[in-house]
């Protein structure tokens, strides 16, 4: 890593200002990738608005009345990623990247109607077999205490000329035989459509065919965090504990229009949610936290 970058905001970067950029910036080949610089930006005193937080609660299937769903303060930040994803100083380019995992950790409670200060960073940059690894944390803080941070690892993947191994990745597993079936549902361009009005995420490739083969994809996909935010919102209503560390990996991306199930488990002492395709049960992301002990 050669320094940081920082960039003191004094507001939420307007992202249909900032798509161009993402879009359209040109980018050095990965095969000249070097030692990026860290980027951190940040703004001081975002409201976490609460007729905002009703949309994204609504959309995602929180139930009613739900204070701040856990996934909510991804999307506040995601102005942020796409400032970052915009500068030149950002070495990879942002159509194409993989969301390989994710992580949410809310040490505090969040209110609806109250102000926080959010930094995003962009660091880590690793090579693999794969392509270029790199993180993206996210740290929201109210009285300088963190109340919620994230961590998104992304892939840029190598061009085919580069690969390394040339093997098949492998396929998805799939839940447990004895997992419980919570519910089963179609997801279609317009879900997407739909999470893009309250996630600000209106990357093409879950909105248009056309663009998502242009990306190398055989059509368009679902969200990856509309999938997550899903996943926890179905009832029976998820019981985390404060504090806890909820770990996701993302293994195939929703094809759309598709038909998926939410299951769940239990395994060596943590809950277990995955979204799955119901036509062959394979896994398309899986959610996982520690599990509530019952008081004796």
């Amino acid at each position: 890593m050669t320094g940081t970058n920082r960039l003191q905001l004094r507001r939420l970067p307007r992202v249909w200002a900032t798509y161009p950029w993402v879009l359209l910036m040109k980018r050095p080949p990965i095969a000249e990738f070097v030692e990026p610089p860290e980027i951190i930006a940040s703004v001081n005193g975002v409201l976490l608005d609460a007729a905002h937080v009703r949309r994204y609660a609504a959309m995602c299937g929180f139930s009613p009345g739900t204070e701040l769903p856990i996934t909510f303060p991804h999307v506040l930040s995601m102005p942020l990623h796409l400032k970052i994803f915009a500068l030149g100083a950002f070495p990879l380019r942002p159509m194409g990247l993989i969301h390989l995992s994710n992580t949410i950790e809310s040490p505090a409670t969040l209110t609806a109607g109250t102000r926080v200060d959010v930094a995003v960073a962009a660091r880590n940059y690793q090579r693999t077999d794969a392509g270029v690894t790199f993180d993206m944390d996210t740290d929201v803080s109210s009285g300088g205490q963190t109340v919620w941070k994230e961590t998104c690892m992304f892939l840029a993947r190598w061009p085919e000329s580069m690969a390394r191994g040339g093997a098949r990745p492998p396929r998805p597993p799939k839940a447990p035989k004895d997992s419980a079936v919570l519910v089963e549902f179609d997801v279609t361009r317009d879900t997407a459509w739909a999470y893009a009005r309250v996630s600000s995420d209106f990357n093409p490739i879950h909105l248009s065919d056309r663009a998502a083969r242009f990306f190398g994809l055989r059509g368009s996909i679902g969200h990856g965090m509309w999938s997550l935010a899903r996943t926890l919102a179905q009832a029976p209503a998820a019981v985390i504990p404060g504090g806890a560390v909820i770990g996701t990996q993302f293994l195939s991306p929703v094809q759309l229009p598709g038909r998926v199930a939410i299951k769940e488990w239990s395994d060596e002492g943590q809950v277990r949610r995955a979204l799955c395709d119901v036509r062959t049960g394979r896994v398309h992301m899986y959610v996982w936290w520690d599990a509530v002990t019952p008081p004796a």
